[in-house]
Protein backbone atom coordinates (compact mmCIF):
# COMPACT_ATOMS: atom_id res chain seq x y z
CA UNK A 1 0.00 0.00 0.00
CA UNK A 2 2.29 2.17 1.09
CA UNK A 3 4.29 1.59 -2.21
CA UNK A 4 1.66 2.45 -4.44
CA UNK A 5 1.22 5.56 -2.68
CA UNK A 6 4.50 6.29 -3.18
CA UNK A 7 4.37 5.91 -6.77
CA UNK A 8 1.13 8.11 -6.86
CA UNK A 9 2.85 10.58 -4.87
CA UNK A 10 5.91 10.53 -8.03
CA UNK A 11 3.74 10.45 -10.79
CA UNK A 12 1.92 13.38 -9.12
CA UNK A 13 5.39 15.21 -9.15
CA UNK A 14 6.83 14.22 -12.83
CA UNK A 15 3.55 15.38 -13.91
CA UNK A 16 3.74 19.35 -11.96
CA UNK A 17 7.63 18.83 -12.87
CA UNK A 18 6.47 18.26 -16.51
CA UNK A 19 4.21 21.29 -16.51
CA UNK A 20 6.68 23.78 -14.83
CA UNK A 21 9.07 22.77 -17.61
CA UNK A 22 6.50 23.17 -21.18
CA UNK A 23 5.89 26.92 -19.59
CA UNK A 24 7.56 28.99 -22.47
CA UNK A 25 7.85 32.25 -20.52
CA UNK A 26 11.16 33.54 -19.44
CA UNK A 27 11.48 33.69 -15.40
CA UNK A 28 10.45 37.79 -14.34
CA UNK A 29 10.49 38.35 -10.59
CA UNK A 30 8.59 41.11 -9.47
CA UNK A 31 8.64 42.78 -5.80
CA UNK A 32 5.23 42.60 -6.15
CA UNK A 33 5.30 38.88 -6.36
CA UNK A 34 6.89 37.87 -3.54
CA UNK A 35 3.77 39.36 -1.86
CA UNK A 36 2.10 36.61 0.36
CA UNK A 37 -1.46 37.62 -0.35
CA UNK A 38 -0.77 38.81 -3.91
CA UNK A 39 -2.68 38.11 -6.89
CA UNK A 40 -3.05 40.18 -10.14
CA UNK A 41 -6.28 40.90 -11.72
CA UNK A 42 -8.27 39.03 -14.77
CA UNK A 43 -9.06 40.90 -17.62
CA UNK A 44 -11.74 39.27 -19.71
CA UNK A 45 -13.57 41.47 -22.20
CA UNK A 46 -17.65 40.00 -23.28
CA UNK A 47 -16.91 38.90 -26.78
CA UNK A 48 -19.37 39.29 -29.48
CA UNK A 49 -19.58 36.08 -31.98
CA UNK A 50 -20.57 37.07 -35.57
CA UNK A 51 -21.90 34.43 -37.93
CA UNK A 52 -19.03 33.66 -40.67
CA UNK A 53 -20.89 34.76 -43.94
CA UNK A 54 -20.19 32.01 -47.00
CA UNK A 55 -19.10 34.60 -49.24
CA UNK A 56 -16.54 36.42 -46.82
CA UNK A 57 -12.97 36.75 -47.55
CA UNK A 58 -9.84 35.14 -45.33
CA UNK A 59 -9.36 38.62 -43.41
CA UNK A 60 -12.88 38.63 -42.54
CA UNK A 61 -13.21 34.94 -41.27
CA UNK A 62 -9.67 35.74 -39.53
CA UNK A 63 -11.00 38.69 -37.52
CA UNK A 64 -14.44 37.47 -36.43
CA UNK A 65 -13.38 33.88 -35.41
CA UNK A 66 -13.60 32.97 -31.80
CA UNK A 67 -15.31 36.50 -30.84
CA UNK A 68 -14.53 40.25 -31.63
CA UNK A 69 -13.65 42.31 -28.73
CA UNK A 70 -12.27 46.18 -27.97
CA UNK A 71 -8.57 47.14 -27.76
CA UNK A 72 -6.70 46.78 -25.15
CA UNK A 73 -5.80 49.91 -22.49
CA UNK A 74 -1.89 49.71 -21.84
CA UNK A 75 -3.15 48.92 -18.11
CA UNK A 76 -4.92 45.92 -19.55
CA UNK A 77 -2.32 45.02 -21.13
CA UNK A 78 0.17 45.10 -18.74
CA UNK A 79 -2.62 43.39 -16.26
CA UNK A 80 -2.61 40.23 -18.93
CA UNK A 81 0.78 40.31 -18.89
CA UNK A 82 1.54 40.33 -15.07
CA UNK A 83 -1.35 37.79 -14.55
CA UNK A 84 0.79 35.50 -17.47
CA UNK A 85 4.11 35.70 -15.44
CA UNK A 86 2.45 35.29 -11.91
CA UNK A 87 0.85 32.07 -12.83
CA UNK A 88 3.95 30.75 -14.34
CA UNK A 89 6.19 31.82 -11.41
CA UNK A 90 3.43 29.88 -8.51
CA UNK A 91 3.30 26.75 -11.34
CA UNK A 92 7.42 26.61 -10.94
CA UNK A 93 7.87 27.34 -7.82
CA UNK A 94 5.35 24.45 -6.72
CA UNK A 95 7.39 22.10 -8.58
CA UNK A 96 10.59 22.92 -6.70
CA UNK A 97 8.35 21.96 -3.18
CA UNK A 98 8.87 19.29 -1.03
CA UNK A 99 5.88 17.06 -0.43
CA UNK A 100 4.87 14.49 1.95
CA UNK A 101 1.90 12.38 0.40
CA UNK A 102 0.17 12.22 -2.84
CA UNK A 103 -3.02 13.90 -1.34
CA UNK A 104 -0.59 17.25 -1.13
CA UNK A 105 1.02 17.16 -4.64
CA UNK A 106 -2.72 16.01 -6.03
CA UNK A 107 -3.53 19.74 -4.67
CA UNK A 108 -0.93 21.08 -6.34
CA UNK A 109 -1.34 19.43 -9.63
CA UNK A 110 -5.22 21.09 -9.42
CA UNK A 111 -4.07 23.90 -8.69
CA UNK A 112 -1.04 23.84 -11.60
CA UNK A 113 -3.36 23.28 -13.88
CA UNK A 114 -5.96 26.35 -12.16
CA UNK A 115 -2.91 28.20 -13.29
CA UNK A 116 -1.93 27.31 -16.95
CA UNK A 117 -5.89 27.59 -17.71
CA UNK A 118 -5.79 31.25 -16.31
CA UNK A 119 -2.50 31.72 -18.47
CA UNK A 120 -4.21 30.18 -21.89
CA UNK A 121 -7.12 32.69 -21.04
CA UNK A 122 -4.78 36.08 -20.61
CA UNK A 123 -2.93 34.55 -24.03
CA UNK A 124 -6.52 34.65 -25.57
CA UNK A 125 -7.25 37.70 -24.98
CA UNK A 126 -4.18 39.40 -25.81
CA UNK A 127 -4.43 37.60 -29.09
CA UNK A 128 -7.99 38.30 -29.81
CA UNK A 129 -7.09 42.00 -28.84
CA UNK A 130 -4.34 42.47 -31.29
CA UNK A 131 -5.58 40.67 -34.34
CA UNK A 132 -6.06 43.92 -36.14
CA UNK A 133 -2.35 44.19 -36.35
CA UNK A 134 -1.46 41.26 -38.12
CA UNK A 135 -3.89 42.44 -40.83
CA UNK A 136 -2.53 45.94 -40.58
CA UNK A 137 1.02 44.23 -41.34
CA UNK A 138 0.03 41.65 -44.03
CA UNK A 139 -1.50 45.07 -46.03
CA UNK A 140 1.30 45.54 -48.22
CA UNK A 141 0.72 42.10 -49.75
CA UNK A 142 -2.46 42.51 -50.78
CA UNK A 143 -1.76 42.52 -53.97
CA UNK A 144 -0.43 38.67 -54.05
CA UNK A 145 -4.16 37.33 -54.35
CA UNK A 146 -6.66 35.93 -52.01
CA UNK A 147 -5.12 32.80 -51.98
CA UNK A 148 -1.90 33.54 -50.71
CA UNK A 149 -3.28 35.97 -47.80
CA UNK A 150 -4.39 32.92 -45.91
CA UNK A 151 -1.06 31.78 -45.40
CA UNK A 152 0.00 35.17 -44.24
CA UNK A 153 -2.57 35.39 -41.89
CA UNK A 154 -1.43 31.60 -40.00
CA UNK A 155 2.04 33.23 -40.32
CA UNK A 156 1.14 36.73 -38.84
CA UNK A 157 -1.14 34.56 -36.00
CA UNK A 158 2.49 32.40 -35.48
CA UNK A 159 4.25 35.39 -34.96
CA UNK A 160 1.94 37.43 -32.82
CA UNK A 161 1.08 34.52 -30.84
CA UNK A 162 5.30 33.75 -30.21
CA UNK A 163 5.60 37.58 -29.62
CA UNK A 164 3.04 37.35 -26.34
CA UNK A 165 4.87 34.65 -24.83
CA UNK A 166 8.55 36.43 -25.41
CA UNK A 167 7.65 39.72 -24.25
CA UNK A 168 9.33 41.41 -21.56
CA UNK A 169 6.85 43.78 -19.90
CA UNK A 170 9.51 44.89 -17.33
CA UNK A 171 11.57 47.30 -19.92
CA UNK A 172 9.21 49.22 -21.03
CA UNK A 173 8.68 49.24 -24.68
CA UNK A 174 4.80 49.10 -25.42
CA UNK A 175 3.99 45.77 -26.43
CA UNK A 176 2.04 46.95 -29.92
CA UNK A 177 5.63 48.13 -30.97
CA UNK A 178 7.23 44.81 -29.84
CA UNK A 179 5.08 42.72 -31.60
CA UNK A 180 4.17 44.81 -35.09
CA UNK A 181 8.29 43.91 -35.53
CA UNK A 182 7.83 40.59 -34.56
CA UNK A 183 4.91 40.32 -37.00
CA UNK A 184 6.45 42.44 -39.85
CA UNK A 185 9.84 40.46 -39.57
CA UNK A 186 8.13 36.77 -39.59
CA UNK A 187 6.15 38.07 -43.20
CA UNK A 188 9.19 39.23 -44.81
CA UNK A 189 11.01 36.36 -44.31
CA UNK A 190 7.97 34.67 -45.33
CA UNK A 191 7.31 36.29 -48.02
CA UNK A 192 11.23 36.62 -49.23
CA UNK A 193 11.62 32.87 -48.98
CA UNK A 194 8.28 31.63 -51.37
CA UNK A 195 9.45 34.40 -54.15
CA UNK A 196 13.22 32.78 -54.47
CA UNK A 197 11.70 29.21 -54.16
CA UNK A 198 9.11 30.52 -56.99
CA UNK A 199 6.13 29.71 -55.33
CA UNK A 200 4.89 33.48 -55.57
CA UNK A 201 5.06 35.45 -59.15
CA UNK A 202 5.71 39.13 -58.98
CA UNK A 203 3.79 40.58 -61.81
CA UNK A 204 3.76 44.30 -61.44
CA UNK A 205 0.46 45.94 -62.98
CA UNK A 206 0.85 48.52 -65.86
CA UNK A 207 -0.39 51.40 -63.12
CA UNK A 208 2.56 50.34 -61.03
CA UNK A 209 4.86 50.31 -63.73
CA UNK A 210 4.16 53.71 -64.87
CA UNK A 211 4.49 55.18 -61.48
CA UNK A 212 7.36 53.69 -60.61
CA UNK A 213 9.16 54.94 -63.86
CA UNK A 214 7.86 58.41 -63.04
CA UNK A 215 8.75 58.04 -59.82
CA UNK A 216 12.79 56.84 -60.79
CA UNK A 217 12.67 59.71 -63.02
CA UNK A 218 11.60 62.32 -60.47
CA UNK A 219 13.84 61.21 -57.83
CA UNK A 220 16.89 61.43 -60.13
CA UNK A 221 15.73 65.24 -61.03
CA UNK A 222 14.57 66.51 -57.28
CA UNK A 223 16.50 63.66 -55.00
CA UNK A 224 13.29 62.77 -53.54
CA UNK A 225 9.88 60.74 -54.34
CA UNK A 226 6.79 63.13 -55.62
CA UNK A 227 3.57 63.39 -53.30
CA UNK A 228 0.42 61.88 -54.76
CA UNK A 229 -0.72 64.97 -56.57
CA UNK A 230 1.77 65.41 -58.77
CA UNK A 231 2.12 61.48 -59.52
CA UNK A 232 -2.25 61.82 -59.91
CA UNK A 233 -1.48 64.60 -62.52
CA UNK A 234 1.15 63.00 -64.79
CA UNK A 235 -0.02 59.81 -64.80
CA UNK A 236 -4.26 60.55 -65.12
CA UNK A 237 -4.92 58.03 -62.79
CA UNK A 238 -6.61 59.09 -59.63
CA UNK A 239 -5.58 59.89 -56.82
CA UNK A 240 -7.14 57.14 -54.43
CA UNK A 241 -5.21 54.72 -57.11
CA UNK A 242 -2.20 56.28 -56.80
CA UNK A 243 -2.02 56.65 -53.04
CA UNK A 244 -3.18 52.78 -52.98
CA UNK A 245 -0.38 51.48 -55.86
CA UNK A 246 2.18 53.33 -53.96
CA UNK A 247 2.94 50.91 -50.95
CA UNK A 248 3.05 47.93 -53.18
CA UNK A 249 5.46 49.74 -55.75
CA UNK A 250 7.84 49.95 -52.30
CA UNK A 251 7.30 45.98 -51.66
CA UNK A 252 8.18 45.41 -55.60
CA UNK A 253 11.55 47.14 -55.24
CA UNK A 254 12.44 45.41 -51.92
CA UNK A 255 11.51 42.13 -53.41
CA UNK A 256 15.19 39.82 -53.85
CA UNK A 257 16.83 39.59 -57.50
CA UNK A 258 16.12 36.22 -58.87
CA UNK A 259 18.80 33.38 -58.30
CA UNK A 260 21.03 33.27 -61.44
CA UNK A 261 23.02 30.47 -62.80
CA UNK A 262 26.76 30.35 -63.05
CA UNK A 263 26.44 28.37 -66.39
CA UNK A 264 24.16 31.47 -67.34
CA UNK A 265 25.76 33.06 -70.50
CA UNK A 266 26.19 36.83 -71.84
CA UNK A 267 27.32 38.67 -74.33
CA UNK A 268 27.73 37.11 -77.66
CA UNK A 269 31.10 35.31 -77.46
CA UNK A 270 29.49 32.91 -75.55
CA UNK A 271 30.80 34.26 -71.62
CA UNK A 272 29.44 32.66 -68.83
CA UNK A 273 28.58 34.12 -65.50
CA UNK A 274 31.28 31.70 -63.47
CA UNK A 275 34.24 33.48 -65.82
CA UNK A 276 32.86 37.04 -65.00
CA UNK A 277 33.34 36.33 -60.93
CA UNK A 278 35.94 34.54 -61.15
CA UNK A 279 38.80 35.72 -58.90
CA UNK A 280 41.88 35.11 -60.83
CA UNK A 281 44.38 36.11 -58.19
CA UNK A 282 43.42 33.28 -55.43
CA UNK A 283 44.54 30.28 -55.81
CA UNK A 284 43.04 27.05 -56.58
CA UNK A 285 41.62 25.49 -53.35
CA UNK A 286 43.53 22.01 -54.51
CA UNK A 287 46.49 24.05 -54.22
CA UNK A 288 45.87 26.16 -50.71
CA UNK A 289 44.16 23.00 -48.48
CA UNK A 290 43.39 19.70 -48.74
CA UNK A 291 40.02 18.61 -47.99
CA UNK A 292 41.14 17.12 -44.84
CA UNK A 293 42.90 20.56 -43.70
CA UNK A 294 39.74 22.28 -43.90
CA UNK A 295 38.20 19.99 -41.84
CA UNK A 296 41.10 19.94 -39.31
CA UNK A 297 40.63 23.76 -38.92
CA UNK A 298 36.58 23.61 -38.60
CA UNK A 299 37.88 21.51 -35.61
CA UNK A 300 39.93 24.09 -33.92
CA UNK A 301 36.38 26.52 -33.96
CA UNK A 302 34.59 26.79 -30.56
CA UNK A 303 31.92 23.78 -29.78
CA UNK A 304 29.27 25.96 -31.19
CA UNK A 305 30.76 27.06 -34.11
CA UNK A 306 31.99 23.86 -35.23
CA UNK A 307 28.12 22.40 -34.91
CA UNK A 308 26.79 24.74 -37.10
CA UNK A 309 29.09 24.62 -39.59
CA UNK A 310 28.76 20.42 -39.81
CA UNK A 311 24.56 21.45 -39.28
CA UNK A 312 24.72 23.84 -42.46
CA UNK A 313 27.74 22.31 -44.72
CA UNK A 314 27.25 18.58 -43.96
CA UNK A 315 23.67 17.85 -43.38
CA UNK A 316 22.59 20.64 -45.16
CA UNK A 317 20.57 22.13 -42.77
CA UNK A 318 18.67 25.27 -43.45
CA UNK A 319 19.46 28.43 -41.10
CA UNK A 320 15.73 28.43 -39.84
CA UNK A 321 16.46 24.40 -39.28
CA UNK A 322 19.67 25.11 -37.49
CA UNK A 323 17.97 28.28 -35.55
CA UNK A 324 15.58 25.77 -33.85
CA UNK A 325 17.74 23.15 -33.09
CA UNK A 326 19.91 25.44 -31.12
CA UNK A 327 16.95 28.01 -30.30
CA UNK A 328 18.51 31.05 -31.90
CA UNK A 329 17.63 33.07 -34.44
CA UNK A 330 18.06 32.93 -38.30
CA UNK A 331 20.12 36.29 -38.02
CA UNK A 332 21.74 35.01 -35.27
CA UNK A 333 23.24 31.22 -37.30
CA UNK A 334 23.86 33.92 -40.46
CA UNK A 335 26.38 35.85 -38.38
CA UNK A 336 27.75 32.78 -36.65
CA UNK A 337 28.09 30.90 -39.66
CA UNK A 338 29.96 34.25 -41.90
CA UNK A 339 32.66 34.24 -38.85
CA UNK A 340 33.58 31.29 -38.88
CA UNK A 341 34.31 31.32 -42.28
CA UNK A 342 35.68 33.94 -42.21
CA UNK A 343 38.28 33.03 -39.44
CA UNK A 344 38.71 29.79 -41.20
CA UNK A 345 40.08 31.61 -44.07
CA UNK A 346 42.36 33.34 -41.93
CA UNK A 347 43.49 29.94 -40.15
CA UNK A 348 44.41 28.41 -43.77
CA UNK A 349 45.64 31.46 -45.68
CA UNK A 350 47.95 32.24 -42.44
CA UNK A 351 48.67 28.82 -40.55
CA UNK A 352 47.19 29.79 -37.53
CA UNK A 353 46.57 27.11 -35.63
CA UNK A 354 44.28 28.34 -32.86
CA UNK A 355 42.04 31.62 -34.05
CA UNK A 356 41.14 34.40 -31.74
CA UNK A 357 37.08 33.84 -31.14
Amino acid sequence: MASDLTRTAEKYRQELKSMADALPFKKIDLAEFRRKNYEPGKVRQARVFTPPDPNMQAIGRFLIERGTVDLLTPDQTLSLFKEMHWCAQQVRSMSRQRLNGARQWHKSVVRARTLISRIEAAEEELFIANRRLVVSCIKPYFWIGQVWLADFLQEGSKALSNAIRKFDFTRGTPFYVYAQKAVQNRLRNFFRDHVRSGSIGVRPSRDMITIKEIITAWEKEHGKEPPNEVLTKLTGLPEARVAKLRPFIHQWDNVPAPLVSLDAMFGENGTNLYDLVEDTDAEEASHSAQRSEIWSAIDRLPPRAKFIMRLRFIDGRTLEETGKLLELTRARIKQIQDDSLRKLRQMLRRGVKNPKM
